[in-house]
């Protein structure tokens, strides 16, 4: 695997919702004028955010149907055999991981001599959510172990949330990785300034560190259906059941149709929900992907069901 100029790699994590792909895309505008291709890894069957990916870039590698820290390890280098085999060799590559992705365990991969002839590992970039951090990090082993691995860890959706919980978050990623660089951000940008600043992690064994038999337990359900959905009742149901059920369901994202004949896209993190229109997305069936603890198809069912559109029957002559 060994070429004549390595490929500059940065990883991108952080749990679910936290703005990575957001902040992929800001990183890609930035680095407009390099060669870039993507790695989009999602732990569902399919991938809503490889859809969101915008800004410069040749070609976007998905990795579907497992985490890339686990269960498709093999498929990711697989993928960065093909990467360096492209006839343009790419100048950066971007790896957004899964929301629970164990970003550590991703790095390992490029010590190995055979992978460190071709690939250089520039920085590990974790987002974190401001508004939800703090609820998430006791229930989930994943929110610390991305904050451990990361060279730089961006508080996304800083401006949400008053400055003592900045302070409280800020607190909480230093107890754990005092090493890293910490920046805020409103809206997922991260400086280049950033990413050209030396490492300040500690050299350390990445396969006694970073190895881990963590089994996840976060599950993922894609529910498809071919209904049309009221756009203002879909919005008030998951706001009701996200109230509720906020500690199970961290993430819903995908399209629906609507009832007129439009597609929109639904993206929700902890409580909140955005629902709007979604351009240049021609779909002819809806498709939303749940993601959090101890779900089942039969509860999504319910949950949905109030904000389907009804369809008149059509009048007899």
């Amino acid at each position: 695997m060994k070429v004549s100029k390595k490929i500059n790699i940065y990883i991108v994590s952080g749990f679910l919702g936290s703005g990575k792909t957001t902040l992929l895309n800001h990183l890609l505008k930035q680095f407009n004028k390099e060669k870039n291709v993507v790695i989009e890894n999602e732990f569902g069957k399919i991938n809503i955010d490889a859809t969101l990916i915008n800004g410069a870039f040749e070609n976007v590698f998905e990795l579907t149907n497992g985490c890339i820290c686990c269960s498709i390890n093999n498929q990711l280098l697989e993928t960065l055999s093909r990467i360096v085999s492209l006839e343009n060799q790419p100048d950066n590559l971007f790896i957004e991981t899964t929301g629970i992705a164990d970003a550590g365990e991703i790095a390992a991969n490029f010590t190995s001599l055979y992978i460190s002839e071709a690939f250089d590992l520039k920085k590990i970039i974790t987002v974190v959510d401001a508004e939800n951090l703090l609820f998430y990090k006791d229930s989930n082993v994943e929110v610390a172990k991305q904050i451990v691995a990361a060279d730089c860890v961006v508080i996304n959706k800083s401006t949400l949330v008053k400055t003592e919980i900045i302070e409280s978050i800020k607190d909480f990623i230093k107890s754990i990785n005092p090493y890293t660089t910490i920046v805020l951000s409103e809206n997922g940008s991260l400086d280049p300034i950033s990413l050209a600043t030396e490492n300040k992690q500690k050299k350390l064994n990445p396969f006694t560190i970073y190895k881990s038999e963590n089994v996840h337990k976060i599950k993922t359900i894609l529910y498809e259906t071919d209904d049309v959905f009221n756009v203002q009742k879909l919005k008030y149901e998951l706001f009701r059941h996200l109230y509720l059920y906020y500690h199970q369901i961290y993430r819903i994202k995908g399209y629906v149709l609507t009832k007129e004949n439009q597609v929109v896209l639904v993206q929700t993190v902890g409580k909140s929900i955005v629902i709007e229109l979604a351009d240049n997305q021609d779909k002819n069936q809806g498709q939303l992907v749940f993601i959090g603890k101890e779900l089942e198809l039969k509860t999504i069912e319910r949950i949905l069901k109030p904000a389907v559109a009804k369809t008149e029957k059509p009048q007899l002559v």
